[in-house]
């Protein structure tokens, strides 16, 4: 498989999902971010400073994927993939819920 067609869960998921329910989320001004190394970026640099580093995490994944054994790749797709899934639905609930 390729790449970009091992990561469409990703994507869709960590990437898309993620970014747009937290960058909706924290432009209602009811939520915050709760990790603090990202609440001193948004701090700093604004939300929006979440696409950089959502870009330079999937060059993070494009060396592990370059890199890792088969096994250890899909273990790491599905756990990011998963996290996005989580994410995305505690912001989801957050926006709709807070």
């Amino acid at each position: 498989m390729s790449f970009l067609k091992d990561i469409k869960p990703v994507l869709l998921l960590y990437v898309l999902g993620d970014t747009i329910t937290t960058l909706y989320a924290l432009h209602t001004g009811n939520f915050y971010e709760g990790n603090p190394l990202l609440s001193n970026i948004f701090h700093t640099y604004g939300f929006t400073s979440l696409i950089p580093l959502k870009i330079a995490f999937l060059f993070l994944m494009y060396h592990v994927y370059k890199n890792a054994d088969r096994y250890y790749w899909n273990i790491t797709r599905y756990s990011v993939a998963c996290i996005g899934l989580l994410a995305t639905l505690s912001n989801t609930v957050a926006v709709f819920h807070g």
